[in-house]
């Protein structure tokens, strides 16, 4: 991964040429479409005023401004010019600024004569409290300090100047994500210095640094082992145990790197965090592109690579993008073959707590030509969805499997994660997966939607919809994925298709179960959901006739279809499947809907059914459950869809 990162940066420190810090400026954090902004703020020591320049945030603000987040290491001093914590600001970060700047340089005045103008000196009586020594003086902003403990000082500043900034500046604070440190006019981030100040501490790894050979570069250099100025952790180096021989100075034995190359893992590092972090649905991840050889489109700018690197990836997230992908790749057509043979993705997917930043899952060495292949077999199956149940979209891209697999969540966190990074994992990778375990989580998403138990899980408790309607969609598109796996062959365990004939007029609902290479069991169950979901219907019919005539609401909840209390989630075993069988013919008989279409499908069940008990059940009891559901689910939805034309089809119809 280190070298992945290191070729990523030298290439970007190679073509784009920015200065340093420029290189290892980070992305500003948004967490919705609103505006948002920078504030400059401007300590004019002629005027003895405090300036406030809201800026709005743009794509180029992390470069002018020089964001790079915050200093090294847990409780680490502040100084950065500009920060996302006004706190900041208003006390620590002049006087560590004094600390470190050159006093010939003429902002070293500047930065003095402000901390003495602008600053309380509240003294320190032990160490920990030097950090807050010096606080803003609140009446400068028409506030007033009446805290005497350093923390609770700053605190209290920080709140009487944002509510002068609001009035100010005209700004609401939770719209300012930044804050940028000026002095009569001069941003601090634009001195020379201040550039030498960061880059030195960056490098300060190399203090104590001794002759060797890079393990990057192969040349022989200075080098370190030590990466804690680095943003992700390659390798564990604050255990003193995993050091060579025991001591911390010999952590260079098991990873020796050079000052260049150290310099190219960080702005490597910092590329990703601008270019390559997204998100699937709740998870957010890095995509690491990785050079396979030397790449025959060297002309070609990386921004533009970055670019069709995204394009592939939105693809497979979304697969609502492939048009555009198409376009693309004309544009391309000169390099877009060989990027496919010279470029692998690498997925990290990991949670950020504080400024830590914890690996959920890494998944290494995913060709581009894989994605395409994927995003194909995606594109495919949906059309197979469109093909049975009209023109509603069937998406069937990384994002909307993420709600096909349901994970617990509690406060906002997923716990369950794991899950869906190992589903995840076999789309990106070819690592098959369990049949049954799939089957076990089809059904759990089913019980999900059948109690709408939405707050246990990461689905929204969307009223507007009725949770009927979400079991069916849940499991129509289950069963497509099923079968989008079943033609990656990522199916292990599953049992081996023999061709089933059928003896139905229709001819809708027959192709259906060849196009998902039903077997006999799996084909009688079928069947029999989708009685079911003609039984459903009539019981809605009835229950939505009496609360017209009394004038009350009624919606499209599982709770009006009594019939689907007969299905139990935890599993069927053949005896419950042979009373459920006798139970839905007695149902259509007493709703008096046995029409000769549902009798003929029913006369089917049965025969397919007495067929699969006699050759020896072969359907294990949650697998029973999943095919019930996906008869209902195949039912429900062409009653829906009929519903919806003007002309219904008379064989389909609820007959009385």
């Amino acid at each position: 991964m280190i070298k992945t990162i290191y070729t990523l940066g030298s290439k970007y420190l190679t073509e784009e040429k920015p200065s340093m810090i420029q290189a290892i400026t980070l992305p500003i954090a948004k967490s919705d479409g609103a505006t948002k902004y920078v504030v400059i703020v401007d300590f004019s020591i002629a005027e003895k005023k405090i300036r406030l320049t809201p800026k709005e945030i743009g794509a180029s603000t992390s470069s002018e401004l020089l964001w790079i987040g915050t200093a090294d290491g847990a409780a680490s001093p502040q100084w950065y010019g500009t920060v996302s914590n006004v706190e900041y600001l208003l006390s620590q970060t002049i006087p560590n600024l004094l600390e470190r700047w050159d006093q010939k340089d003429f902002y070293y005045s500047l930065l003095k004569e402000a901390r003495d103008v602008f600053f309380l000196d509240l003294g320190a009586a032990k160490k920990s409290d030097e950090r807050y020594r010096y606080v803003f003086n609140p009446a400068y902003v028409g506030g007033e300090l009446t805290e005497t403990e350093g923390k609770k000082a700053v605190k209290e500043v920080a709140k009487q100047f944002q509510a002068f900034m609001e009035k100010e500046a005209n700004v609401n604070i939770k719209d300012v994500l930044l804050y940028s440190l000026a002095i009569n006019g001069q941003l601090v981030v634009s001195q020379p210095e201040y550039e030498r100040l960061v880059i030195a501490e960056k490098l300060s790894v190399f203090e104590d640094a001794k002759k060797g050979v890079c393990a990057l570069t192969n040349k022989e250099a200075f080098v370190t082992g030590e990466t804690t100025k680095l943003k992700f952790n390659y390798y564990i180096n604050d255990k003193i145990s995993f050091a060579s021989d025991l001591e911390k100075k010999s952590f260079v034995k098991n990873l020796s790197i050079s000052k260049d190359a150290y310099q190219a893992i960080m702005a490597g590092e910092a590329y990703i965090l601008r270019h390559f972090n997204t998100r699937f649905s709740g998870l957010p991840c890095y995509i690491i592109p990785d050079f396979l050889y030397d790449v025959p489109f060297a002309n070609v700018p990386l921004q533009d690579i970055s670019e069709h690197i995204h394009q592939f990836v939105r693809t497979v997230k979304t697969v609502e993008t492939a048009e555009g992908l198409h376009r693309e790749i004309e544009d391309y057509k000169e390099f877009d073959e060989q990027m496919d043979n010279h470029i692998s993705l690498h997925f990290l997917f990991y949670t950020k707590a504080q400024s830590a930043l914890k690996v959920n899952k890494l998944l290494s060495d995913v060709p581009l030509t894989h994605l395409r292949r994927l995003s194909f077999e995606m594109r495919k199956t949906g059309e197979i969805g469109q093909r049975f149940f009209g023109s509603e979209k069937f998406n069937l891209g990384l994002e909307p499997i993420y709600y096909l697999i349901p994970m617990r969540v509690q406060r906002g966190e997923n716990f369950e994660k794991r899950k869906i990074l190992q589903v995840y994992e076999s789309l990106l990778t070819n690592k098959p997966l369990s049949y049954q375990w799939l089957i076990t989580q089809f059904v759990q998403l089913a019980k999900v939607h059948m109690y709408a138990n939405y707050n246990l899980y990461q689905y929204s408790s969307d009223k507007e919809e009725p949770n009927d309607f979400r079991l069916v969609n849940a499991m129509v598109r289950a069963q497509l994925f099923l079968k989008m796996l079943q033609n990656l062959n990522l199916i292990k365990e599953e049992r081996e298709m023999t061709k089933v004939t059928y003896d139905l007029p229709d001819a809708h609902m027959v192709e259906y179960m060849e196009t998902m290479n039903y077997n006999v069991a799996q084909s009688s169950l079928f069947l029999l959901g989708y009685l079911i979901a003609k039984i459903g219907a009539e019981q809605v019919r009835r229950t939505k006739a009496r609360a017209e005539a009394l004038g009350q609401a009624w919606g499209g909840k599982t709770v009006n279809k009594p019939i689907l209390s007969k299905i139990n989630y935890h599993g069927m075993n053949k005896q419950r499947l042979m009373l459920l069988s006798h139970e839905v013919f007695d149902k259509l008989r007493q709703l008096k809907i046995a029409s000769l279409q549902n009798e003929t499908v029913y006369i089917e069940h049965k025969r397919l059914f007495d067929l699969a008990l006699q050759e020896k059940w072969n359907l294990s009891d949650r697998e029973s459950v999943f095919y019930l559901l996906s008869g209902y689910a195949y039912g429900t939805k062409r009653i829906l869809n009929s519903s919806k034309k003007d002309n219904s089809d008379p064989d389909f119809e609820n007959e009385e």
